[in-house]
């Protein structure tokens, strides 16, 4: 369990980090090692609880900047999709969850990078936003992450970084949140059997992460952040892919 524990910790802080450096990411970047390292749903909902306790913090400090009316309607169509999403991890067996969540983890991040190359910009409006969160509270549910749509709706409506940043903490807060209760009601086991000890671990390497990186943001170009913010997710989510395969080939 040491191993598992330290993985935890290590990219709690990472993602953490470059949350506030960059907006998101912290499902991305500790999504996929945390999944490896856990069964699947329990380590889904680890994400889950973590990612919204780093959003309730990086809320705290952005919420002047929200576009509240964009929020609120990406927000309703993210609970539209958060608990047929959470149905669909739970209809998985646990390879199978590893390779879909490696796969969604690759191919939204390889789509999203070159959206603005193949689609011409959308203009925000509240299908459109509804749609994309949707989207979101499938993906937020059933891998834990759920930012590759928001970020790809953003990147095409052209939205401006500081008030996306800020929008989407609200909707990360409710969803996750949302997608723990969901997962819980339909497997009461899977919440993360991790000792009290190990809670309290994981809660401190995420704060000293988000200390590290209001510190960071005002040091390294967000663009940089990302850069390394997409470089992790992919590697974890080729690995979640391998680890399913190998258990499926078993």
């Amino acid at each position: 369990m040491t191993l598992a524990v330290l993985v935890i910790c290590s990219t709690a802080f990472v993602g953490a980090l470059l949350q506030r450096m960059a907006g998101m990411g912290f499902a991305l970047v500790s999504g996929p090692f945390i999944v490896l390292v856990l069964a699947p749903i329990p380590g889904v909902v680890l994400v889950n609880i973590l990612g919204a306790l780093s959003s309730v913090i990086v809320f705290a400090r952005t919420w002047r900047n929200v576009h509240w009316k964009q929020s609120g309607v990406l927000l309703a169509g993210a609970l539209a999709g958060t608990f047929p999403g959470a149905l669909l991890a739970n209809s998985m067996p646990s390879s199978w969850l590893h390779v879909f969540i490696g796969v969604l983890i690759v191919g939204s991040l390889a789509t999203s990078l070159y959206l603005s190359r193949i689609f011409d910009p959308i203009k925000f409006c509240s299908r459109n936003a509804f749609l994309f969160g949707a989207g979101a509270g499938v993906m937020n549910a059933s891998a834990g992450m759920g930012g590759p749509f928001l970020s790809s709706y953003a990147v095409l409506t052209r939205w401006q970084q500081i008030a996306f940043a800020a929008s989407i903490q609200p909707v990360f807060i409710t969803i996750g949140m949302a997608s723990v209760a969901s997962k819980m009601v339909l497997e009461e086991s899977a919440w993360p059997q991790l000792a009290p000890e190990v809670w309290l671990a994981v809660v401190a390497a995420l704060l000293v992460g988000q200390v590290v990186g209001d510190f960071g943001s005002r040091k390294v170009p967000v663009q940089f952040s990302r850069v390394v913010m997409l470089s992790l997710a992919m590697l974890g989510g080729v690995l979640t892919i391998i680890k399913g395969c190998a258990e499926l080939t078993s």
